[in-house]
């Protein structure tokens, strides 16, 4: 399929756009390349284009612009943003505005090939539907709560831990479950307990930084990504979660904490030791958080 799929890139660094373009003519991808965002645009007028990839930081026309832009003549084209690792929190707020993903500098071409993919997946899933808004929900938010699902987060976190293979940084994650959540939906029923859910992911993105990715695990689990934070900082973003949880919500909430590379390298073992702790929390009595 990849042989069929044109992807656009807006860079008016020679150097980078050589990269990407021979990385993703690697993969079977077809490319165009210009320096000029509005040429870019241009372009989508009279071409179909699966991605889009541009720089966050433009002089010309930043990553949010463009996304907005694209997605005025093509909903279901994605954008996907270039950015520094340290300038991450920009690139979420162009996922804010609609774009689907990012990749940062310095470029890895596993990373790239991760994120394109899985943005063609979703261009030809929406190409193929009626029902868009649906199957944006199921490609990256969940449907109850607007918060990116689980299917994005493994997504997610594969390329933030692989970033980490490559860099000094750290990561941390926070799962949370809300307590006694089977009994508050028995006696008040599941309308109500659909209502606490959508309540704490409000108060869970309100507490954390524009740059921490929060996601619904299921059920009554969240989790949440904080890129470059050590465990010491989690454990601090953590008890503030706890304590507005209390404040705002009719229910506590316990966190499970584990960091990379201090607790795990690898994605399955930093989810495991991060569930670990979160048992522990449940069993020391809720409405705390533990550290793996």
């Amino acid at each position: 399929m990849a042989k069929d799929v044109n992807v656009l890139i807006i860079e008016d660094d020679a150097a980078l756009a050589a990269q990407l373009d021979n990385t993703l003519k690697g993969f079977g991808y077809h490319t165009w390349i210009v320096a000029d965002p509005k040429e870019g645009i241009n372009l989508l007028q009279s071409n179909a284009f699966s991605v889009v990839i541009t720089e966050m930081r433009s002089a010309k026309m930043n990553g949010a612009r463009v996304t907005q832009a694209v997605h005025k003549i093509s909903e279901q084209t994605n954008v996907i943003v270039i950015t520094l690792y340290s300038s991450i929190s920009s690139a979420i707020e162009a996922m804010e505005a609609g774009a689907y993903g990012y990749i940062t500098k310095p470029l890895n071409s596993s990373e790239i090939r991760i994120v394109t993919e899985r943005a063609v997946e979703r261009y030809f899933l929406l190409s193929g539907s009626k029902d868009k808004e649906f199957l944006v929900d199921l490609a990256v938010r969940d449907g109850l709560t607007g918060l990116f699902n689980r299917r994005y987060f493994n997504e997610l976190i594969m390329v933030e831990v692989n970033r980490l293979k490559r860099s000094p940084a750290t990561l941390s994650v926070l799962m949370l479950d809300i307590d006694n959540f089977k009994n508050y939906n028995d006696t008040q029923g599941h309308p109500a307990g659909d209502v606490l859910l959508k309540d704490a992911a409000k108060v869970f993105k309100n507490s954390v930084r524009p740059s921490d990715i929060v996601c619904r695990y299921g059920g009554e689990e969240f989790i949440i990504i904080l890129p470059q934070t050590e465990k010491k900082a989690a454990t601090i973003v953590a008890e503030r979660l706890r304590v507005q949880v209390g404040l705002y919500l009719p229910t506590t909430v316990s966190i499970g904490i584990a960091s990379v590379p201090e607790d795990a390298q690898e994605i399955s073992a930093l989810i495991e030791k991060a569930d670990s702790a979160l048992y522990q929390a449940k069993a020391a009595g809720k409405n705390k958080w533990c550290a793996a």
